[in-house]
C-alpha cells in the first residue's frame, strides 16, 4: 500500500500550480507539504492523509483520504472561501481526468478512478489572526497493467 500516495500528491501539486488564477491569488507561491515558519499568507498545505487497500478481483488499487488546508490572514471569510471554491473547481477538473484541458494527470503507474469532495470546513483562527478552510477528498487509484 501507499504506492500511489506520493505520486498522487505530486500530481495534485502540479495540477494546482499549473492554474494561473490560483497562483495569482496565492501571489505565485504558497502550496506546501510542510509550511515554512515564515510562509506568507494566503497559502495551501497538504494535511492529514490516509491510504486503504482498494483491490478488486483483478486489479490492485488504493483509496486515499487527502486533506487540503487553506489559510489566510484576513478579517473575514471571503478570501478563504474564494480560494476554497477555486481549488474545488480545479480538483473537480482533475477528477474528470483533465477533460477540460485534454491532459491526464501523471500518477506514476496508477490511474485515477475517482476523486470526490467529501467535506469542507471553514473556521476562525483566533490565535493566528485569520481564517482556515479544509477540503477533504476521497481519491481512488488503480495500478496500471498489474493484475492480481
Amino acid at each position: 500500500m501507499n504506492g500511489a500516495a506520493l505520486a498522487l500528491q505530486k500530481a495534485i501539486l502540479a495540477w494546482l500550480q499549473a492554474a494561473p488564477l490560483l497562483m495569482e491569488k496565492l501571489r505565485g507561491q504558497g502550496i506546501y507539504d510542510h509550511v515554512p515558519p515564515a510562509a506568507p499568507y494566503p497559502y495551501i498545505s497538504f494535511g492529514q492523509g490516509q491510504v486503504y487497500a482498494w483491490n478488486t478481483d483483478n486489479t490492485n488499487g488504493e483509496e486515499h483520504s487527502i486533506v487540503l488546508n487553506i489559510r489566510a490572514r484576513s478579517t473575514g471569510r471571503r478570501q478563504v472561501l474564494e480560494l476554497m471554491m477555486l481549488v474545488e473547481e480545479l480538483m473537480e477538473t482533475l477528477g474528470a481526468s483533465g477533460s477540460v484541458s485534454g491532459r491526464r494527470p501523471d500518477i506514476g503507474g496508477y490511474s485515477l478512478v475517482n476523486l470526490t469532495l467529501q467535506s469542507s470546513q471553514i473556521r476562525n483562527e483566533e490565535l493566528r489572526d485569520g481564517y482556515s478552510g479544509q477540503l477533504r477528498y476521497r481519491v481512488v487509484t488503480e495500478q496500471i497493467g498489474k493484475e492480481t
